[in-house]
């Protein structure tokens, strides 16, 4: 069904609420578990400002575009990228900060130029107005390409092999097939975006980095109940390589 601007954008500012409030009480349960503030009074993290602005409009992102009529999504998706590029910056992470900057920031803008042509009835770009899995060649070249960005991630951009290096690796190459799926509305980027979050909280565990550890679990949680929100609105006749398994 579609909505008025009005709906969308009172949808999204209800989602940033709801994310303030689920981060805040993290955050709050974090500190009172003695992993925020250290015996001296100052921050465990000094990020941790940074990492609490990302994760709020993070999760309002994700809870946004749950509805894929819901182009609003990617301005928050736009701003959560530039903050976890500076975030990744300064932690380190080069092969993160590089992908915020040149694939998320991209392919977010380019997905709210489609998805709004596409809620108009712009007919070059309606066939992004619904959901749809892609076809059995599309799935196995997108798997392909996965594990060529992973050992592209490893060889090129990585100091020393490491668990915690080869689950960064990981999360590149899963959060940039998401991203270019999202673009032509796939449900399939949502497979892309739980298997991001898998990926993520084993890269946070190895670091320790429990703040951002508990931003990638509840993103597992809400792409999880995305990805089922997708299937369900995802038309049989656009099943694409599912009906290979559902016959």
């Amino acid at each position: 069904m579609k909505q008025s601007i009005g709906q969308l954008l009172k949808e999204a500012g209800i989602n940033v609420l709801i994310a303030t409030g689920i981060f805040v009480g993290v955050v709050a349960l974090l500190y009172f578990l003695g992993l925020v503030i250290n015996e001296e009074g100052s921050l465990i993290n000094p990020y941790l400002p940074l990492e609490m602005a990302a994760g709020i409009i993070g999760s309002a992102y994700v809870l946004t575009v749950k509805n894929p009529n819901n182009y609003f999504g990617f301005v928050l998706g736009v701003s959560m990228s530039i903050l976890l590029a500076i975030q990744f910056f300064v932690e380190g992470f080069k092969d993160q900060t590089i992908l915020y900057c040149a694939v998320f920031i991209p392919c977010q803008l380019l997905t709210l130029v489609k998805w709004i042509s596409a809620s108009k009835g712009n007919s070059h770009d309606s066939k992004y107005a619904i959901p749809s899995f892609m076809g059995v060649k599309g799935l196995f070249i997108g798997l392909f390409i996965f594990i060529d960005i992973i050992v592209l991630d490893l060889l090129v951009l990585q100091d020393e092999i490491t668990l915690a290096t080869i689950m960064s690796a990981c999360v590149v190459a899963a959060s940039t097939e998401a991203n270019f799926l999202m673009i032509r509305k796939h449900t399939d980027a949502w497979f892309y975006w739980i298997a991001f979050s898998i990926f993520g909280i084993v890269q946070m565990i190895c670091i320790e980095n429990y703040v951002t550890l508990t931003l990638y679990i509840l993103y597992i949680i809400i792409n999880g109940t995305a990805c089922v929100a997708w299937c369900k609105q995802t038309p049989k006749e656009r099943y694409g390589w599912v009906k290979t398994f559902i016959k």
